[in-house]
């Protein structure tokens, strides 16, 4: 019985030891393309930092008593706080209501499924390049379709009031597939009998989908706004690639300020600090939405 034990233990420790070996190249990673720069990053949000002289000082708090004062950088807070607030609820609401969509098998739910997840796989300077000639003010596709349909045009990425919301649709239409995808897997997973059980009672079409389908992807809904929101606050690529921060500084979000203060204006100690700020706020946000969404539940 003792030896039994002894192979048995030795046995759980040869798997524990199997997938350590298998999980040490990606921790590896992890920790130096990861928490050590975040790790860096802390530090240097202290110190003033000349990256073409090579010097560093330690100024105490001062980086985040400029922030705090800095209107430029609240500016592009407030900024980015309202293309959060646009992007995810379009993002969040359109992924779920096509994910009902094909989830019952039709015969254009592959040729659907295709086109939606066509611009997930493709990159973003692609999809941004597309979008923003379709959307150009004089000879775009979708303003010659208005000007056709009667209707003024738009200026889209150069008009301060919609260019913000421009750029949500440009990454909402490049990453709802994969949002869609999320919500796909959680319908599968729901036991075709609490459908049934729902119908006996004499629930409608709507009815199903509230009392059981939403309450069921609680955790689908969870995850899809965390990561949602993490990714909003960190948008940076379309924005460069089409506004730049303008027309008058309406699209300049955080993201575009930290790379101006690290690599244009060589204020990486700055940069730095706003780069922890921008943490801690995301920090804050995902846990009021896992503790709003843990209250709503139950």
């Amino acid at each position: 019985m003792e030896r039994y034990v002894y192979k048995r233990g030795g046995k759980q420790h040869d798997l524990l030891a199997a997938i350590l070996i298998n999980l040490l190249p990606t921790l590896l990673l992890t920790l130096v393309f990861q928490l050590v720069p975040i790790l860096i990053a802390g530090w240097y949000s202290f110190l003033k930092v000349n990256l073409m002289a090579g010097t560093k000082q330690f100024i105490g708090l001062d980086n985040y008593i400029k922030a705090a004062t800095d209107p430029k950088f609240l500016q592009s807070m407030a900024t980015t706080v309202e293309y959060f607030l646009l992007r995810v609820p379009l993002q969040v609401l359109l992924g779920f209501l096509l994910s009902l969509l094909i989830y019952q098998p039709r015969r254009w739910t592959g040729v659907l499924r295709t086109i939606i997840l066509l611009p997930v796989v493709t990159s973003m300077v692609v999809v941004t390049s597309i979008l923003a000639l379709m959307m150009h003010p004089s000879n775009g596709l979708i303003n010659s379709m208005l000007i056709m349909a009667g209707l003024p045009a738009q200026g889209f990425l150069t008009d301060p009031r919609q260019a913000l919301f421009s750029i949500v649709l440009i990454t909402v239409w490049k990453n709802v597939g994969m949002t869609m995808l999320f919500f796909l897997a959680g319908l599968m997973a729901i036991s075709p009998t609490l459908y049934e059980a729902a119908e006996i009672d004499g629930a409608t079409a709507l009815q199903k989908h509230w009392h059981v389908t939403i309450p069921m992807l609680k955790n689908t809904f969870i995850f899809v706004l965390i990561t949602t929101t993490i990714r909003s606050f960190q948008v940076f690529g379309p924005i460069l690639m089409t506004t730049n921060g303008g027309p008058l500084n309406s699209t300049r979000v955080v993201v575009m300020e930290i790379y101006e203060n690290a690599f244009v204006f060589n204020q990486l100690g700055y940069a730095s600090t706003q780069s922890v700020l921008l943490a801690l706020l995301l920090i804050v946000i995902s846990l009021l939405q896992s503790k709003l969404s843990g209250r709503k539940s139950r």
